[in-house]
């Protein structure tokens, strides 16, 4: 919020903006709480809206979650090389509301692209990026590169823009990364049948889930094996 305050857009009409002197915290079991540090109570209720709040899914890629020595909850973000005392996880809250669940996100001037881009994937997407060989395009660009895009670095200097790609590449995780984690992460143990990209969980593109291309690559692998045995057989 100091970010945001610093470049005057703390003044939002957001139902989810919280009030002068209050805070948002979580526990580690992933509820969302309210500190009120003018009363110094706090409760599980936002104080505008009323809702009741928690975490929606497990910490992003390369995250870990730690508690310090006063029992607080903070989380330690191996890839960029630093803590924070705020769930990342919070840009991805959903209201306590069993019948109607609805996911709400929420970005402040500490979120990372990499934080917003979480879970998408952007395979067979071309994302052309200005100025991507520093700063905020720099981050950009390899965000969406890490998520899968196909990334063309629009920058005025040749040499800059290559050293910015030799940095994305320097940056890319190991190929079989999200194969490993898959199989060796203790939170998927007995899980199958979901997609995953950059080791996060994604929603298949429509056409993975068409039930009439499912059929068309059954019936394409029958005849394949079929014609593979008969060419052994002869």
């Amino acid at each position: 919020m100091a970010a945001l305050r610093y470049a005057g857009l703390d003044d939002t009409d957001s139902e989810d903006e919280l009030p002068l002197g209050w805070e948002q915290r979580t526990t580690k079991d992933g509820w969302v709480y309210y500190a009120n540090h003018t009363e110094e109570k706090t409760q599980w209720e936002h104080p505008k809206t009323g809702k009741r709040k928690r975490i929606a899914g497990d910490l992003p890629y390369g995250w870990e979650q730690e508690t310090d020595e006063n029992g607080q909850v903070y989380f330690v973000d191996h890839i960029n090389k630093r803590t924070t005392y705020l769930d990342p996880r919070l840009a991805f809250t959903v209201d306590d509301n069993p019948t109607k669940p609805t996911t709400r996100q929420r970005y402040d001037g500490s979120t990372t692209a990499m934080e917003i881009l979480q879970g998408r994937d952007f395979t067979g997407k071309v994302v052309v990026v200005t100025g991507a060989n520093s700063g905020i395009g720099f981050e950009t660009a390899k965000s969406f590169a890490l998520h899968g895009a196909h990334v063309i670095l629009a920058c005025r200097n040749m040499t800059r823009a290559n050293e910015a790609v030799s940095r994305i590449l320097g940056e890319w995780q190991q190929g079989a990364a999200t194969t490993v984690y898959c199989a060796a992460a203790p939170e998927l143990e007995g899980l199958g049948g979901m997609y995953f990209n950059n080791c996060c969980r994604c929603l298949p593109s429509p056409e993975a889930q068409s039930e009439d291309t499912a059929r068309a690559l059954w019936a394409l692998s029958e005849r394949l094996v079929r014609e593979g045995l008969g060419g052994q057989s002869g």
